[in-house]
Parts: C-alpha cells; sequence; structure tokens
C-alpha cells in the first residue's frame, strides 16, 4: 500500500502536515541539541581521522593504540588551550567591567569631530550603538564554563574513540546494506563524506593559520590577550561568511581603547585583508568547487543550524548541509533516473 493514503488528500492538507512533522522533528533536535552536538562533532572528527587512523594501522600500529594516541594528544593540546585560557579570565573580566568607561573617554574625540561637522553626539549616545562591555562578557561568560567544557569534551572524545575503533565494520555493515536500489544512496553519502574531508581538513588548516596571525600580529602591536585573540579566530574561522569578521570585533575595540582610531581601523582592515586572503584564496584554492554552495546558502545554513542547534550547529553547517544536499539529491534522482541526464 505503501503512501497511497497520503497521495489521496488535497494538496494543503499534505502540505500542513509536512510541516506539522517538520515542527516535531526540529523541535526534539532543539530539545537534545546538547546530546546531538556532542554525537555529530565525533562523528565529523571520526570522519576526518579515520583515513590517518586506517594509514597508521596499515603500518601494523593496532587501530585502538592509534586512535588512543592521536585522542590523546588531541586532549593534551585542548587541556593545555584550556589551561592558558583559564590564566586570562580574571583580567578578561576585569577589562570587560572597565570597557564602557575607557571607551567613553575615547569617544570625547570622536564627539568634537563630529561636532565640526554639525552632528551633536555625547560619548553615551555613541555607546548605544557598541556596547564594548557587552561584546567581552559574552566572551568572559563562556570561560567561566571551562570545568563543563572540558567534561563535554572528554564525552566527545570518548565517542570518537568508539567510532574510529569501529569504523571499518560499519562502513562494511553499511555497504552491505545499500547494495540493489540504494546503491545510489551509498555513493552519494561517500562522495559527499569525501568532499567534506577535504573541506574540514582546509578549514582547519586555514584556522590554525589565521589563529597564529591574529595571535602574533596582536602581540607585536602590544596589545592584551593576544593569545586569546588567536584562539577566538581559530574557532569562529569554521563560521561560514561571517565568522572573521565576529572574531575581528574584540581586538578592533581593544585597540580603540589602548591607541587611538587609526590604529583600530588599520586593525580592521588587517582582518579584513586576512579574511580574503583566507576565505577568498586559499580555500577556494585546496577546494575548488567541491561542496559548490553559495554565500547565501552558506549563510542561511549557518543562521539556520545555530539557531537549532546553537554555536556547534553554526560551526557545522556547511558540512551538515552539503551531506543532506548530496542524500535528497541521490533521491530525486532515484526517482527520476531522466533528471541525471539534463544536468
Amino acid at each position: 500500500m505503501g503512501l497511497s493514503w497520503f497521495t489521496l488528500w488535497p494538496p494543503l492538507a499534505r502540505v500542513l502536515f509536512i510541516l506539522a512533522c517538520l515542527t516535531i522533528i526540529l523541535t526534539g533536535l532543539y530539545l537534545a541539541a546538547p546530546l546531538i552536538n556532542q554525537v555529530l562533532l565525533a562523528m565529523l572528527l571520526a570522519i576526518m581521522l579515520d583515513p590517518l587512523i586506517t594509514r597508521l594501522e596499515n603500518k601494523r600500529i593496532p587501530r585502538i593504540v592509534s586512535s588512543l594516541l592521536v585522542i590523546m594528544l588531541m586532549l593534551l593540546i585542548m587541556v593545555v588551550t584550556i589551561l592558558k585560557l583559564t590564566v586570562l579570565t580574571p583580567d578578561l573580566m576585569q577589562l570587560s567591567r572597565q570597557a564602557p568607561v575607557l571607551l567613553a573617554a575615547r569617544l570625547e574625540q570622536l564627539t568634537l569631530a563630529f561636532a565640526r561637522l554639525d552632528i551633536g553626539m555625547t560619548p553615551d549616545q555613541l555607546l548605544t550603538f557598541v556596547d564594548a562591555g557587552a561584546i567581552v562578557r559574552i566572551v568572559t561568560a563562556f570561560l567561566t564554563q571551562i570545568p563543563g567544557v572540558i567534561s563535554w569534551w572528554i564525552m566527545v572524545f570518548l565517542m570518537l574513540l568508539f567510532m574510529l575503533y569501529e569504523m571499518p565494520l560499519l562502513k562494511a555493515a553499511l555497504q552491505q546494506r545499500v547494495k540493489g536500489k540504494h546503491q545510489a544512496f551509498y555513493l552519494a553519502l561517500q562522495e559527499g563524506i569525501q568532499s567534506v574531508i577535504v573541506y574540514a581538513r582546509v578549514k582547519t588548516l586555514t584556522s590554525i593559520l589565521g589563529g597564529l596571525i591574529v595571535g602574533v600580529g596582536a602581540h607585536l602591536i602590544g596589545l592584551k590577550f593576544a593569545f586569546f585573540w588567536g584562539v577566538l579566530m581559530f574557532i569562529f574561522n569554521y563560521v561560514p561568511v561571517l565568522g572573521s569578521f565576529l572574531a575581528a570585533i574584540p581586538p578592533v575595540i581593544q585597540s580603540y581603547i589602548m591607541f587611538d582610531l587609526q590604529i583600530a581601523l588599520a586593525v580592521a582592515g588587517f582582518f579584513v585583508v586576512l579574511n580574503l586572503c583566507l576565505s577568498s584564496v586559499i580555500e577556494p584554492l585546496l577546494i575548488g568547487k567541491r561542496l559548490n554552495l553559495a554565500l547565501t546558502t552558506q549563510l542561511l545554513a549557518f543562521l539556520f543550524w545555530q539557531a537549532l542547534l546553537g554555536i556547534t550547529g553554526g560551526i557545522l553547517a556547511i558540512p551538515l548541509t552539503y551531506l543532506i544536499k548530496k542524500v535528497l539529491l541521490a533521491s530525486y534522482l532515484q526517482q527520476d533516473p531522466e533528471a541525471e541526464l539534463t544536468q
């Protein structure tokens, strides 16, 4: 009988039924976001690291041993980074309290420039447009949750260990089950995973490069918390389209408070040039047209997944959207084989 009962419904009723089902599914995903985020991150890391673990296994290193070594190295790097950030937490909290006052003093010069243009504005009025304290408070709120972050990531790495160890069995079972009419789904998923691996590797490379450049640059010009600004750039570079610009806001405000408007504009210009080099030169050169997602699609995907799963969803927006696109396209081509010839 299949879905023949569904096709008998009026078109409007079918649309309302589908929307109701989507609402229930999205609500469930939103409520289960903390657990789903851990599973999705572990799956993405397993997909990225599987080629490395397989290569080590071919060199006669047991899979469980190589998986443990890689995970322990990643955990060590994360713990050292978090401990370094913990040391900066008190100073960042103090900055969040002092930022509005210090910025108001700097804005007095800007109000004088506006007065020459017959624009009467006070520093307090200008502060209504930029709440520097709020920006830094968001950052420090994350730092105060560091103990929970460590335990959260330990659970992710624990799931990652089992996923890496059982990955060959999973691939063999999946390939066995999709033989026949479902082969198109497996091939589409396999192609999508390969593209996601390339995307994730390139993004990680550009994030490390961007974080190092920002950290070293901030240290050279004398900004405080240079290490933290570098880590912030590393994390936010995974966010599509807007990530690098969001990471630039705190350093630009701090440079304006510590130095002057010219230095702040130079720092902002530096971030713009860095973002263009990373996202418009290096990433397209290394990724090519594998993902084939327009900037508007990437932005909408970020907004959707960030609203659904939080910042983790925003970071994973592009891989999730691309994999769903590949599976849906394979389903469409399977229902209408002639559509493949017209593409």
